[in-house]
């Protein structure tokens, strides 16, 4: 096989084993997060509570649409794309919350979603409550074992982020195996010097 087709096959090969392996790691190594911060967005008419956390390759996001609609629209407030409210109409229910984990280093691969309509499901909790450093954790935890709020409703690749990172750790292990290659011909090329 030639030196440049092996190089190739190995680079994609890494670049496709440390995308799933920094997709799937942080969700299992996440012990807290840094603390949630609450904030209210407005998208349309209609005003949201927000929880946002963070950890390594992991991110939180905790909606809580506010009963109260606005007289007229808005849109306010920073959210990514991955946590982005769905748009109307909404599922009726008393108190509509969506919790939103996303994985992946550095961008976000993998999108987990809860939407709760019902006071019977405590996961997640309103977002308004949602100041603590825990609920990451508790997402982590039901995302992986399913024994919080039953494992999420939705699970979706986030196409840009594993392809982006796909090509990062593909390119590194390209520029690495270029490296490895120069390496062993400076050394076999002195090796007959001696």
């Amino acid at each position: 096989m030639k030196p440049l087709l092996l190089r190739s096959l190995l680079a994609v090969a890494a670049g496709a084993a440390a995308t799933g392996a920094m997709t799937y790691l942080p969700i299992y190594l996440v012990d807290r997060g840094e603390g949630a911060k609450i904030t209210t967005i407005y998208r349309g008419t209609d005003g949201w509570y927000n929880a946002r956390d963070k950890t390594f390759g992991v991110a939180w996001s905790n909606l809580q649409l506010i009963d109260q609609p606005l007289t007229s629209p808005l849109t306010e407030g920073e959210l990514p794309a991955w946590a982005e409210p769905p748009a109307p109409p909404h599922p009726e229910g008393p108190l509509l919350r969506i919790g939103t984990l996303a994985s992946g280093w550095p961008l976000p691969a993998i999108r987990a979603r809860w939407t709760i309509t019902s006071l019977d499901r405590n996961f997640p909790v309103p977002a308004e409550l949602d100041d603590q450093d825990t609920s990451i954790y508790y997402a982590a935890e039901d995302f992986t074992k399913g024994n919080r709020g039953g494992g999420p409703d939705e699970v979706a690749i986030l196409w840009s982020g594993a392809l982006a990172n796909f090509a990062i750790y593909a390119a590194a292990a390209w520029v690495l195996l270029g490296v490895r290659a120069r390496l062993v011909i400076r050394r076999e090329a002195a090796a007959p010097a001696r």
